[in-house]
């Protein structure tokens, strides 16, 4: 085999210049410098809450490929983190502190000082979360009740680990989807419901923004299960109704904008550029993103009667819906709801081949579409 050259990229700097425990070195912040050449690599790595760093042990000798580790069992060298390794390079997983110029603040880093860095990525966990999602027993467990870890959360008012998974439905996390969790866990804690998107337990949303993306994650009410009613009365609120009708209507304070516009100055900047202007130059994104984290996960801790009014309410509710037969359009060949199609000479065509008006929902509401 070839050999292979590798240039250093930079350099650790911290107070540890002999090899030690590597317990006491994590526990102490390091600095990651980089070389002014790998400037551009760095960009946005402040999206990266955790990294990996890949260095050189340079005080360190190839030792055995095998010995005992700090528990007394004898291990391969490659089943262990020995620094006395056949290419004497190390990998561990740190925490990104901030980034000042060509600077990286890292806790967590085992490399001691002036030790060469070969490499930084990105730190990776999904494969970890996928072998998790393979527990035989806890898949059975999500079969037979798919929202269970989301029961668990609304039941310990677990606004945070809820927000981050919403995060995962919405693709961000921001005050309106925080809000909307932060409703949704109020109202089903209230009612005590529990949604199995079998149509007996309803939301009604009255804004397609993203307050409507936090109800329907905490609530379980979708379009696609026939529980989520959507009313274009542009108001952050919403209803969560069993199918008597009865249920609770939480709605935001006029005042909770400016609440949280005084906790949080930053985000309103970065809003204005990013969103309304549509500047989107990758820092500015960046930051946005950043401070809109900070913000989301903030206005969860904002007490909820500041924020939100609530009322007992009873709503009409629409019959469950009904099962639609399909018929083949005449022009396309796609099969369609029977109910969406114009009948012409005994054919069915559908709306888009017959040129019919259809109705739209976007994110500016619902309007008519006319062909």
């Amino acid at each position: 085999m070839n050999n292979i050259n590798i240039s250093p990229i930079g350099i650790v700097q911290n107070s540890f210049n002999k090899p030690t425990s590597h317990h006491e070195i994590k526990s102490h912040q390091s600095i990651v410098v980089i070389d002014d050449k790998y400037s551009e690599a760095l960009l946005n790595i402040e999206c990266c809450n955790y990294i990996d760093i890949v260095f050189f042990f340079h005080q360190s000798e190839a030792g055995s490929l095998s010995g005992k580790i700090y528990n007394g069992e004898t291990r391969g060298v490659f089943a262990s983190r020995s620094p006395k390794r056949p290419n004497l390079i190390g990998i561990t997983t740190v925490k990104l502190i901030k980034k000042e110029g060509n600077k990286l603040f890292v806790l967590g880093l085992d490399a001691i000082n002036q030790s060469p860095v070969i490499d930084i990525k990105c730190c990776d966990t999904s494969f970890l979360e996928m072998a998790n999602e393979k527990n035989e027993i806890h898949c059975s467990i999500l079969k037979a009740e798919p929202r269970i870890e989301i029961i668990n959360l609304i039941a310990n008012n677990n606004t945070e680990q809820l927000l981050l998974k919403a995060g995962q439905l919405h693709g961000h996390f921001c005050p309106g989807l925080a809000m909307g969790v932060k409703a949704a866990t109020f109202a089903m804690n209230k009612l005590k419901a529990k949604s199995d998107g079998m149509e007996d337990l309803l939301a009604i949303t009255e804004t397609n923004n993203c307050f409507a993306d936090g109800v329907q994650f905490v609530t379980g009410c979708s379009f696609g299960n026939n529980s989520l009613i959507f009313k274009d009365l542009g108001k952050t609120a919403f209803t969560l109704t069993f199918r008597n009708g009865k249920g609770i209507r939480i709605c935001s304070k006029h005042e909770s904008q400016q609440i949280i516009k005084e906790q949080f100055p930053d985000f309103n900047k970065y809003y204005q550029q990013v969103v309304v202007e549509q500047n989107h130059c990758p820092e500015i994104v960046n930051t946005f993103k950043k401070v809109s984290l900070q913000r989301a996960f903030e206005t969860l801790n904002i007490d909820f009667d500041s924020l939100f009014t609530v009322q007992y309410v009873e709503s009409e509710i629409p019959s469950y819906a009904k099962i639609l037969e399909s018929v083949i359009c005449s022009k396309c060949g796609e099969s369609v709801m029977k109910s969406r199609t114009n009948t012409i000479n005994n054919n069915f065509i559908c709306y888009s081949c017959s040129g019919s008006n259809t109705y739209i929902l976007n994110g500016n509401g619902i309007y008519e579409s006319k062909r």
